[in-house]
Formats: structure tokens, C-alpha cells, sequence
């Protein structure tokens, strides 16, 4: 008789299943009740210890897994790294550790193993998808977690940048310089959470003023060279005069179009980004963007992490600020 058997006959998990049993997880009296009797009625006989892990018997592994974007690009990597290295170094003070987890799209499998051999107590997840297939499959293994950025389960809890308002906030800025009907916006993949707040905000700046944003102007869902390259042509023939990009990524390759196409910055077109980094401040000229605290984030997330493991907490959901820097590009 094994865990997946007393598992498969209460329709729960087999974590649930060994917490219940160890009497040291963080499982619910009616739970344990349920598991325990199951497991009498069914003979279970524990294994001996010697061949029991250290998490099967007090539950804690003292690990905490960060989920990584592993389709994310090159010039993505400052943001992951330094956000990981924000909830590394608060997790080793509280003396935990951190165990690197790469998913994409369309393949969480990774993932799913390490939750299923139970070596992390909980998970931080880096980038939120639209479809909530994440935070669905740690609830459903009643691992805790906290998402970084929106999240589709609403009752997630979750630690983000106010993107919506700072995209409101630069897109207000430019407005006021820029004929409206001339401003642009590209974006990349809209399953990720992140982008559709950045769309809200853009729009949200259009709203205030009366107004609605130029549709022929905003392309949305780009996740290739060509397709920017294709947009970015299509936005110059339409008279756009100020493009802006929603993250970094997508503001330098339309740096490098521009300037293949001869055209120059802030003379041609003005340029933005909702998103900016280090490289974008020491372009010729530095782009205007906004600035959010990737290290920050880390540490947040990784605070709100242990405080649900250590202390019981129930976690909530924190919006933390940005700064908005007016460069060259827009002047």
C-alpha cells in the first residue's frame, strides 16, 4: 500500500496525503482526520525511516522554488536575474534556499516534478500567463505560492509594479507633447498578464483625456523580428509620431529597425518605453521609461513567501511603486 493509493481514494494529493500522516504539515484537522482513517482502513504501514527523505518526515524541505520563463529572450535576463537574486538573498537570511525552476508556454512539466517529489515547501512564480495553469496545479498540490505580477486566481496572492498606472502616467506625458492621433504603441504576447495591464493603462490615459487611442496605430501580440519590423513600417506609413513600446525588449529591436531605416530619434519619431533597463539609458539618444524595482520585487515576494510558511500568514497582494524618466528620445 503506498501514498498514491490512500491519494487516489480521497481525490486529494499525495503531499496532502504525507503532511497528514507526518502530523507536521499544514493540513486541516478535518484533512488529517480523513487521511488517517483511510490509511487505517486501507493497512498502511509507513516506511521505515531510514528510507523516509527529510521532507516526508516534518514536511520542510527549507526550499523555496522561483519559476523562470525559459522562452524569455537574452535581453530579458537583467530583470530575471536581479529579481532572483533579490528573493535569494532574502530567503538565505531566513534560512531558506532556492531552487531554480525553468517553464514555458506550453510546458510547466519541470514544475510539476519538482512539486510532485515534494522538494520545495513553496513556489514564487516569476511571470504570470493569462490561463492561470500555474497557480491552478500548485493549488490543486496545496503548495503555496506567490506570483509576481497579476494573476488570473484571484485569490492569488500576489506582488506586482504599478504598471497600469505608470503606463497611464508616461502615455498622460506624451499626450500632452504629441499630437494623440499620432501616438503608437507595440506590444508583444497578450497571455501574459503583464502586457494587459500596460494595454490598460495606455488606454486609460486615452480615457481621461476624452479620447480613444488610434487603433491603426497599436499592434499588439508581437513575438518576432519580422512582425516588428513589418509594424513598425506599417505605424511610419500611417504617420505615426511617437511610438511607444511596451517593454525593453520590443523598444530596442525598434531602435535597431530605425535605424536601418534611416530614421532618427527624437527627429523622425519619438520613442518610449513602458518598461526600461540600463541599456535604453545609454543609447544615443537614452529612451525615455519607465523604472520598476526588479530586485525589489524578489525580495517582496520571497518575504510574503516565508511569512505564509513561518508564520502562518495568509499573504497580500502589494503593488509597489515607479519612476518615470523623460529622456532625449521624447524631447
Amino acid at each position: 500500500m503506498q501514498l498514491d493509493d490512500i491519494a487516489a481514494a480521497l481525490g486529494i494529493s499525495k503531499t496532502t496525503v504525507s503532511r497528514a500522516l507526518s502530523g507536521k504539515g499544514r493540513i486541516g484537522a478535518e484533512t488529517r482526520e480523513r487521511v488517517i482513517a483511510c490509511a487505517k482502513e486501507m493497512n498502511y504501514v509507513a516506511p521505515a525511516p531510514s528510507l523516509v527523505t527529510a521532507a516526508e518526515t516534518n514536511g520542510v524541505t527549507h526550499n523555496i522554488g522561483v519559476v523562470i520563463p525559459m522562452d524569455s529572450k537574452g535581453t530579458e535576463a537583467p530583470f530575471f536575474q536581479t529579481c532572483m537574486a533579490g528573493i535569494t538573498k532574502c530567503c538565505a537570511v531566513r534560512g531558506y534556499d532556492t531552487l531554480m525552476i525553468g517553464a514555458e508556454e506550453n510546458d510547466i512539466s519541470h514544475l510539476k516534478r519538482v512539486i510532485s517529489q515534494r522538494k520545495v515547501d513553496g513556489i514564487i512564480i516569476t511571470r504570470t500567463l493569462a490561463d492561470g495553469s500555474m497557480e491552478k496545479m500548485l493549488r490543486e498540490a496545496e503548495i503555496p505560492f506567490v506570483a509576481i505580477g497579476r494573476s488570473a486566481d484571484e485569490s492569488a496572492v500576489t506582488v506586482d509594479s504599478a504598471h497600469t498606472e505608470g503606463c497611464c502616467e508616461l502615455t498622460s506625458y506624451l499626450m500632452m507633447n504629441n499630437p494623440p492621433e499620432r501616438i503608437g504603441l507595440l506590444l508583444g504576447k497578450m497571455d501574459q498578464t503583464v502586457n494587459k495591464s500596460r494595454l490598460a493603462g495606455f488606454e486609460q490615459a486615452f480615457a481621461n483625456a476624452g479620447l480613444t487611442p488610434n487603433a491603426d496605430l497599436t499592434v499588439t501580440g508581437l513575438g518576432s523580428e519580422i512582425l516588428i519590423q513589418r509594424a513598425v513600417s506599417e505605424l511610419l506609413r500611417r504617420g505615426c509620431g511617437c511610438i511607444i513600446c511596451g517593454d525593453d525588449v520590443l523598444c530596442m529591436q525598434l531602435v535597431t529597425v530605425l535605424s536601418s531605416m534611416g530614421t532618427a530619434i527624437p527627429r523622425d519619431v519619438k520613442v518610449a518605453s513602458f518598461y526600461g533597463n540600463d541599456y535604453l539609458d545609454m543609447y544615443s539618444p537614452p529612451i525615455t521609461s519607465l523604472k520598476f524595482g526588479a530586485a525589489d520585487l524578489g525580495m517582496t515576494a520571497a518575504d510574503q513567501i516565508m511569512n505564509m510558511l513561518d508564520r502562518g500568514s495568509a499573504g497580500h497582494p502589494t503593488i509597489l511603486g515607479f519612476e518615470m524618466l523623460i529622456r532625449k528620445s521624447t524631447m
